[in-house]
């Protein structure tokens, strides 16, 4: 896709050739033609962003009609609609169509500059809307991830982990029990001691997974953050 191209298609080749030059000066790549099929293909195949059409292009197939179709072929692409007299009921149906932009055509020779405001103009709505595209493409793509992530089985090994952990913790607490009850009878305080301590390291333990939820919670935040400030610079520049 060249992000600089433009196609003119019109009938007249006086009109194609001068609007030609001011564009191809201004450093666009620059198309023309008086053919709809070759305009078809070339918006099918290079996908170029921006069309200058006139108004009485093609006699057999009506304005709006063919902008619907080269919509089809290329949802971003911008079409400049360019005639002298266009009427009424003919610009409602192109503006119906999807045109981004009706201009007159130059009445002579260097009067573009009505033309070259909004081919400028197109392309800044065109590169926008591909950004945008961008980013709601990167969005889907994490949450889809994540929806993976949440649906894999947990692995066999990491719930006999779990079970591991389990007796072990059920062990160590009947153990430590059986302790503090004897050092109790002896008149001792070192089982006690250490109940108490292990009752403890179990408290603090219940809390690890919060802090660590909240910190990766927090790091994602940051990340967002850098993305979102990037991509504005992106659209500022």
């Amino acid at each position: 896709m060249d992000e600089r191209g433009i196609i003119i298609a019109d009938r007249d080749a006086e009109f194609r050739s001068q609007v030609a030059e001011y564009f191809r000066k201004a450093g666009y790549e620059v198309e023309t033609t008086d053919s709809t099929v070759h305009v078809l293909c070339s918006i099918l195949q290079k996908k170029t962003p921006v069309l200058l059409l006139g108004s009485d292009f093609d006699q057999k197939v009506s304005s709006s009609d063919l902008i619907h179709l080269l919509k089809k072929c290329n949802r971003h692409l911008n079409v400049i609609m360019v005639s002298d007299d266009l009427p009424l009921d003919q610009a409602r149906q192109v503006r119906k169509a999807g045109i981004f932009y009706q201009a007159m055509k130059p009445a002579e020779t260097g009067d573009t500059e009505e033309l070259g405001l909004a081919v400028e103009c197109a392309f800044k709505t065109y590169r926008a809307n591909r950004q945008q595209e961008r980013m709601e493409a990167a969005m889907r793509r994490r949450a889809n991830r994540r929806e993976s992530v949440k649906k894999q089985p947990v692995p066999a090994s990491r719930r006999f982990s779990w079970l591991i952990a389990l007796a072990v913790l059920i062990f160590g607490t009947s153990f430590l029990a059986l302790s503090a009850a004897e050092s109790v009878q002896r008149g001792g305080n070192l089982g006690i001691w250490l109940f108490l301590g292990f009752c403890a390291l179990l408290v603090v333990a219940q809390f690890f997974p919060v802090f660590r939820i909240k910190l990766s919670q927090r790091v994602m935040a940051q990340h967002a953050a850098k993305e979102q400030a990037a991509s504005s610079e992106k659209k500022s520049s």
